[in-house]
């Protein structure tokens, strides 16, 4: 489980979104208004972003209270393109920062950052995610977000957008009325999200798009992204269709 969020527009500081924000990532882990299985997220946090002009992001992961870290000292830093989340770590999974998202690869696309609003290696769904994996595919920690982001990229790599690979690994968890997962997906002009049982925001206007868990000040343009719904959004557009039918 975490709260989450993502950026994509012109440079802004990552420490608004991460700290300074009236309702930035660090208060939604610590006193979440909408988490629904959890009070706190205690289990360190993670931020990833492209600076201006960059090609590769940059990272931090910490196991780190994130509102006891003292030492984020990126803050300064603009991000054109930005993904974070704060951890409250899964059932049966370790506190290593390998498991905090966000998780980072290449992919046919370009570089990708991934995190997992939820629990997919619930009871009901944890031996068809995990079985839908290929063979060797190599994993450096214990999470079901690591597994996701896994078949995210075979997708992608095989030849689907990010959109329609994303959609795809929602059905592959095929969750029921027990689990919750929001998917979250990142590119240096892209974002694509999931909601299934988790709360998701979306602000969108001069030239930038902003989603996450929960809104992060009182702007009357955040929009709540329905229920079962595929967001895909660059800085000027957000498109919201059913994840219904998509496969």
């Amino acid at each position: 489980m975490c709260r989450h969020l993502a950026y994509v527009g012109p440079p802004r500081p990552v420490r608004d979104f991460v700290f300074d924000a009236p309702h930035a990532l660090v208060h939604q882990g610590r006193a979440p208004r909408e988490m629904v299985v959890a009070k706190d997220n205690p289990d360190g946090w993670g931020v990833a972003w492209w600076p201006p002009g960059a090609v590769e992001p940059r990272r931090y992961r910490t196991t780190t209270v994130m509102w006891d870290d003292t030492g984020f000292a990126d803050g300064d830093d603009k991000a054109v393109a930005l993904l974070a989340a704060v951890r409250k770590a899964s059932p049966n999974t370790t506190l290593d920062a390998r498991n905090n998202a966000p998780f980072l690869a290449e992919s046919r696309v370009g570089p990708l950052a991934f995190s997992l609003n939820g629990h997919a290696f619930h009871a009901s769904c944890a031996d068809r995610v995990k079985g839908a994996l290929a063979p060797g595919t190599p994993l450096v920690g214990d999470t079901d977000s690591e597994v996701l982001f896994a078949l995210t990229r075979e997708r992608i790599d095989a030849g689907r957008s990010p959109a329609d690979a994303l959609a795809a690994v929602h059905h592959v968890v095929a969750p029921g009325s027990e689990v919750y997962v929001n998917l979250l997906l990142v590119t240096p002009e892209q974002i694509v999200a999931t909601t299934w049982q988790h709360t998701l925001y979306v602000h969108t206007g001069t030239g930038a798009t902003t989603v996450a868990s929960e809104a992060l000040d009182p702007d009357d343009r955040w929009t709540r992204v329905p229920d079962a719904s595929l967001l895909v959004a660059d800085a000027d557009r957000v498109d919201i269709t059913p994840l219904e039918g998509r496969t």
